[in-house]
């Protein structure tokens, strides 16, 4: 098991001003977190690969193309790679903090796409772990959902025939991966390997939310233990 602290990542290329820093970065796959400080604008750029955006703080402005976007914690952003893109926050004292899924190029879509959606407002998705769980973003290079576990609540072990990557949300939990367990916070990412039993186990008195990426989208279902 592997566990990446923000504190510890990386800081991604060219972009030292932002506070950004790659969590895992790959031709298929990659995790960014970057801070874009009061009043802080990023100008209009266009990158090689789809994109998803989750705005883990603050309010601001997302421009795509010559359309602008106002948006706040809560809503999770998807962008295909043939737009330009650009961000300002709105705020004059408050940081705006986003986290990036960078995925592979969809061959399979056309056009200038951008889908904005909040977290809060998707239709939990039915698991067999009876916990919350909402799709983030689907594609044939990645499949995310956000989980959140309850005091108490656990999945039941289980193992996926894809590679997975946990971000940490909020809150503190047991993450078990193979035969290692450990307790993890928020900004925290853990890469599970395919094919390795994992877990994960809300032991706080306090709501536990997990992002869940699977890459590339799994074919198969993943197999309880």
């Amino acid at each position: 098991m592997k566990v990446l602290k923000l504190a510890d990542a990386p800081v991604f290329p060219g972009a030292e001003n932002l506070r950004a820093k790659s969590f895992t970065d790959s031709d298929s796959f990659g995790i960014v977190h970057f801070t874009l400080p009061p009043s802080g604008f990023i100008p209009l750029h266009s990158m090689p690969f789809d994109v998803c955006f989750l705005l883990l703080q603050g309010a601001g402005v997302l421009t795509v193309n010559s359309s602008s976007h106002q948006l706040r914690t809560d809503n999770i952003i998807a962008c295909s790679s043939t737009v330009r893109r650009s961000w300002r926050n709105l705020s004059i004292d408050e940081d705006l903090i986003v986290l990036s899924l960078k995925m592979k190029k969809d061959k399979e879509k056309d056009g200038d796409d951008v889908e904005i959606r909040k977290i809060s407002e998707q239709i939990p998705a039915k698991n067999p772990h009876g916990v919350d769980v909402r799709r983030v973003y689907e594609s044939e290079h990645a499949l995310s959902s956000i989980i959140t576990m309850n005091p108490g609540e656990k999945l039941i072990r289980h193992i996926t025939p894809v590679d997975v990557f946990f971000y940490v949300l909020e809150g503190t939990g047991v993450v078990e991966v193979g035969d290692e367990k450990e307790t993890v916070s928020a900004d925290t990412v853990i890469d599970s390997p395919k094919d390795i039993p994992h877990c994960w186990y809300n032991e706080s008195n306090a709501v536990l939310k997990v992002l869940v990426v699977k890459v590339p989208k799994p074919t198969t279902n993943s197999q309880l233990l």
